[in-house]
């Protein structure tokens, strides 16, 4: 009698833990808003920026990604975009994502992405001022704890968009190295390195070749070591192989963060 008790006790425990999930993930969705598009703007070649409305109740960390979606004959499409999560072709693009290349201190929800040349990317960019869209899913990413560590950071191509509103965040307040592989990608270039002039404790450099980032990280390394927390946000072997850079000099796992925007092998 006893031990059928104790059972239903697990039952009915399990199935509170699977109810509390459920509500959850529900009131999680439930957060979805509506953003009108202010302005997609061709940067160069395939590069474009896309300018979305913020409302006042919304606020993020730097480093986050978002599930957008958007209206095609008048219905919100479960779709998503992005540079940042899985996806070869449209039949994935429900599972794709998108980073936040602005802060909650910006005036805007500022994206920075490829045109893929998929369905819904030459969609997206097509859209015009006014268009909406929806935006569901909202996490974080590559958020630095708020401990002072010093931050070396790497991207490649279009992974600056991470990177960009955490080195706007802590530019001022703690030590941050950045290399940027930037495969042609200089969107943020100029107004990084104008950051620099004013922010001391920040180090901006740029590469054309993985060799050439490692040379630049082999020297931050050699001067934070452990001390220092490494985010690392692009393309999927450009993170893998700098990840595997910093085991191989002694950098723990512990202290350093990823963000693959698997997309861009598309």
């Amino acid at each position: 009698m006893k031990r059928g008790k104790k059972m239903l006790v697990i039952i009915i425990s399990v199935l509170g833990v699977i109810g509390l999930i459920s509500w959850g993930i529900i009131a999680y969705l439930g957060g979805s808003r509506t953003l009108e598009i202010k302005a997609v703007e061709r940067i160069n070649g395939d590069l474009y920026f896309i300018r979305l409305t913020k409302p006042e109740s919304i606020t993020w960390k730097a480093g986050s990604y978002a599930n957008i979606s958007i209206a095609e004959s008048g219905k919100m499409t479960a779709d998503a975009v992005s540079g940042a999560t899985d996806g070869d072709g449209d039949k994935k693009e429900k599972s794709r994502w998108l980073t936040i290349a602005s802060n909650p201190e910006e005036n805007e929800i500022l994206i920075l992405t490829h045109n893929s040349g998929s369905i819904y990317k030459e969609t997206l960019i097509g859209l015009p001022a006014g268009s909406k869209v929806k935006m569901s899913w909202l996490g974080a990413g590559l958020s630095p704890s708020d401990d002072k560590k010093v931050m070396v950071c790497f991207a490649s191509d279009v992974g600056i968009a991470a990177i960009r509103p955490i080195i706007k965040e802590w530019a001022y307040t703690r030590e941050i190295y950045f290399t940027h592989l930037d495969k042609g990608v200089k969107a943020f270039n100029g107004e990084i390195s104008e950051l620099t002039k004013s922010a001391t404790s920040l180090t901006y450099e740029t590469s054309d070749s993985i060799s050439k980032s490692k040379e630049q990280l082999k020297n931050a390394i050699n001067k934070y070591g452990n001390a220092a927390i490494y985010l690392l946000a692009g393309q999927p072997d450009d993170v893998g192989d700098i990840k595997k850079f910093l085991a191989e000099n002694g950098i723990d796992s512990k202290n350093i963060k990823t963000d693959s925007f698997r997309g861009l092998q598309q």
